[in-house]
């Protein structure tokens, strides 16, 4: 059974991954982690994705430990069923959403790619998924050019186009640099980003970040000129 207190990369681990752009940055760390860094190839380009314990479990668990996502459920149920919540407005929609949420990690633990950290992926599937129900009880479908994106975001094709092996790779690249920017970005400015992106309206990103339609506008306004001066960078 693994213990998150004990399941993690060592303090310099993250100093040594940004100044030399995740080589043998984890050769003071457990064997475990060292292990799961490399498979995973955890660590790149100034990145440190194993020294976030989420992440580390995730891959643990996509490498086959089941014990590691229980451990990943204990850490993250209430803060799914607190997300969902914020959409819903009702605790058992929040519940069922949450559990769904964990039931698509399980589903697709050998298709799971580290392009973010695992709390940034699990809060879209999320965020989807209250969407989703909310629109169904609702009886109104006006995002309907997002449905796809949950199965894009969990590795799934998106109708039946065959793309080359040089799109594919393309894509996944274009995917890590775009996480890699959102990472940088504030974190209200991120998740009212995110949450526009999929297809939340302003009113709802309003409720859910407890702030006024301004302020949506502004936070989504600053993202939006941010990122493009990271891509331009």
């Amino acid at each position: 059974m693994i213990a998150a207190e004990h399941f993690g990369c060592m303090v310099c681990c993250h100093q040594l991954c940004c100044r030399f752009e995740g080589k043998d940055c984890c050769r003071f760390c457990p064997e475990r982690v060292r292990e799961l860094c490399q498979r995973f190839q955890l660590c790149r380009r100034g990145e440190c994705l194993c020294s976030d314990t989420d992440t580390l479990l995730m891959a643990a668990f996509a490498d086959g430990d089941d014990s590691a996502f229980d451990v990943l459920y204990r850490r993250n149920c209430d803060w799914a069923i607190n997300l969902a919540f914020k959409f819903l407005g009702n605790r058992d929609d929040a519940w069922d959403v949450a559990q769904e949420a964990f039931l698509k990690v399980i589903a697709n633990r050998n298709r799971w790619k580290p392009v973010a950290k695992f709390q940034t992926w699990f809060h879209r599937i999320v965020t989807n998924l209250s969407l989703k129900r909310g629109r169904s009880q609702n009886q109104v479908s006006p995002f309907s050019e997002f449905e796809d994106e949950e199965s894009e975001l969990l590795g799934g094709e998106k109708g039946a186009v065959v793309e080359s092996p040089e799109a594919t790779l393309l894509a996944v690249e274009q995917e890590e640099q775009l996480q890699r920017a959102l990472e940088r970005l504030p974190e209200r400015q991120r998740e009212a980003l995110l949450l526009w992106s999929q297809g939340a309206s302003y009113r709802q990103i309003a409720q859910h970040l407890g702030c006024s339609l301004s302020a949506v506008e502004t936070l989504i306004h600053r993202a939006k000129r941010k990122l493009h001066k990271l891509f331009d960078a």
